[in-house]
């Protein structure tokens, strides 16, 4: 049984305390036989097992890519002769396409795409014009046509009825294998599938889709097989060289340390690597790939931190640089790491923000975006693309991440555009990122036990929050740490008999091109903040991890709008 304040704060997020995340409420009728298109999938993967049909499964460069081609590539290779292709991402682009149609070889029955091709019409129909069977296995938005595949499998496609919308591609392939499962037993056991559970629970994470319940299911059962020493051997791997104690692992684990490494390898080198790391089951494969997707990971953050330095540097010296919506770009920016670098600039400005490079192919660019709360980037393109056709190539994506390719000569025509059409969906051109906050905590809950409940309680992530508390400290002591940031010793202001012990925090500076001096002892600020358990060399204790601070008034008022730096976090409703 949880806490009462573990309790509220579940429900406050939509959630039932008593729920266990049990992996078998995945079964009928939410499970796979609530996808369109399910059964007739599952039908022609037996027909071509039955007849060994040659299959190809052409993936993403992406995390979730890679884990839906090592899920089900691993399941149908005793079954029947599979290969895998990944696009190459700075030559071939974004899924399905005919040029990838022309890598396939030409004995191939078979294609299944995953985590793409709702949106591969030239693809599927090259495919198609050679004689191919075609199945689409896919979480992105399709568009108002549909590609010309036997079988479309997608949560978000017209008429499907599966209600977890935010399902990822790897989840996808993922319920795609458990159907197999319970329509063939003796092909895939209960074990094989399950076992594939922690990919899953990764590639939801890193994908940062919403974890709805039933991705708070795949996740929490992903993280418990984990702990419990039953973990893919490849991102075993990983995990050793991002010195992750797998018992204790979290969801954060998979955002901040994993995702990133398993990902470099799309990034700059080649994700099939990625996939035959999660592939493999031989100790001295797995070391070797690992150590490479590590350097790899090293070299990717080189790259990332000198072209984030050059776009800052780019937007501050903007004239205009008041645009809603930042726009920039270079030609020797490497196009493997756009869309982090727009990511930190969303953060950094507090403004969506695109990045685009050169393809190398004449006039084309290509780029990544990415939004804040209150703006769908991909509807938001096709906004663009519908009032001023031609300068988008292709696009595609989610509410608040998506790509694109435009001619470099439109680059000023494409900033203008998409500036142009945040002012007509949101008028004021004001969007800032919306902060859950759960109000103030008492000296009894500031507890390492609290901490730890409410790892328990998780996982937490994309639109499930990790709670964020508010409180005035008295600082007791601080210093800058490595980097610009703080450690402080703080003592909670609390009002209850319940005596306050001194508190560790850290405050992570990042994006501040100059940091701020830590706050003197003896001073009174109102701060946001995680209650985390922080774990070092086997021992474990209370930290808060700041979200925010600034001094609080004196004497204790509360705060308006008017005086308020942050968000107003007090447990108070508005006018109260």
């Amino acid at each position: 049984m949880y806490p009462p304040l573990i309790r509220r704060l579940l429900q406050d997020r939509g959630a039932d305390p008593d729920d266990a995340l049990d992996l078998s409420t995945i079964s009928p009728p939410l499970g796979p036989q609530g996808f369109l298109g399910m059964k007739e999938a599952v039908a022609w993967i037996a027909y071509a097992v039955r007849h060994q049909w040659p299959t190809v499964i052409v993936g993403d460069y992406d995390v979730d890519g890679a884990c839906a081609s090592a899920i089900l590539r691993g399941s149908l290779s005793g079954l029947l002769p599979v290969t895998s292709i990944v696009p190459n991402r700075f030559t071939e682009g974004y899924g399905l396409t005919p040029a990838i149609v022309d890598r396939i070889a030409p004995e191939t029955k078979l294609v299944i795409t995953v985590d793409n091709g709702v949106s591969a019409h030239a693809g599927v129909a090259a495919a198609k014009q050679r004689g191919m069977t075609v199945l689409v296995t896919d979480h992105h938005l399709p568009g108002p046509l549909r590609p010309p595949a036997d079988v479309i499998v997608n949560p978000n496609q017209p008429g499907c009825p599966f209600p977890w919308k935010s399902t990822c591609g790897t989840a996808v392939a993922w319920y795609l294998v458990l159907a197999l499962h319970q329509t063939h037993p003796h092909w895939i056991g209960r074990e094989q599938v399950e076992s594939q559970i922690d990919l899953v629970a990764l590639a939801t994470v890193a994908d940062l889709v919403k974890l709805e319940r039933n991705n708070r299911v795949l996740v929490a059962n992903g993280l418990r097989r984990i702990r419990e020493g039953k973990i893919n051997p490849g991102l075993s791997g990983i995990a050793t060289m991002a010195q992750i104690e797998l018992s204790t692992i979290r969801e954060q684990d998979f955002a901040f340390k994993i995702g990133p490494r398993l990902n470099a390898a799309g990034r700059l080198a080649d994700m099939q690597t990625g996939i035959h790391l999660l592939l493999s089951r031989d100790a001295e494969q797995v070391e070797r790939w690992s150590r490479f997707l590590e350097t790899v990971n090293a070299q990717r953050k080189e790259v990332q931190a000198q072209i984030e330095q050059e776009a800052v540097e780019i937007v501050n010296g903007m004239s205009d640089s008041g645009d809603p919506v930042l726009c920039v770009g270079s030609d020797h920016w490497h196009s493997g790491v756009v869309g982090i670098v727009a990511g930190k600039l969303k953060e950094r400005f507090e403004r969506p923000a695109f990045v685009l490079t050169a393809t190398g192919e004449g006039d084309l660019a290509q780029g990544s975006g990415r939004s804040l709360d209150g703006w769908h980037l991909r509807d938001a393109l096709a906004r663009l693309d519908t009032e001023h056709p031609g300068i988008l190539q292709r696009y595609g994506g989610h509410a608040m991440a998506a790509g694109l390719s435009i001619p470099k000569s439109r680059f000023d025509a494409f900033r203008a555009g998409i500036n142009g059409v945040l002012l007509e969906q949101v008028p004021t051109g004001a969007l800032h990122r919306q902060v859950h906050c759960d109000g103030p905590l008492s000296a009894a809950e500031c507890t390492l036990e609290m901490a730890r409940a409410i790892e328990a309680a998780g996982p937490w992530g994309q639109g499930f929050p990790e709670p964020l508390f508010e409180n005035t400290f008295v600082v007791e002591s601080a210093r800058t740490m490595k980097g610009g940031h703080w450690k402080l010793h703080l003592r909670l202001e609390d009002s209850s008999s319940v005596p306050t012990n001194l508190v560790e925090a850290v405050h992570f500076l990042d994006g501040k091109e100059v940091a701020p001096e830590p706050p003197p002892s003896g001073l009174r600020i109102r701060a946001q903040y995680r209650l985390q358990v922080n774990r070092w060399q086997g021992r474990e204790a209370l930290q808060l991890q700041i979200h925010s601070a600034y001094p609080a008034p004196a004497p204790v008022v509360a705060l308006t709008s008017e005086s308020s730096l942050t968000p107003r976090c007090d447990g108070a409703s508005p006018g109260a």
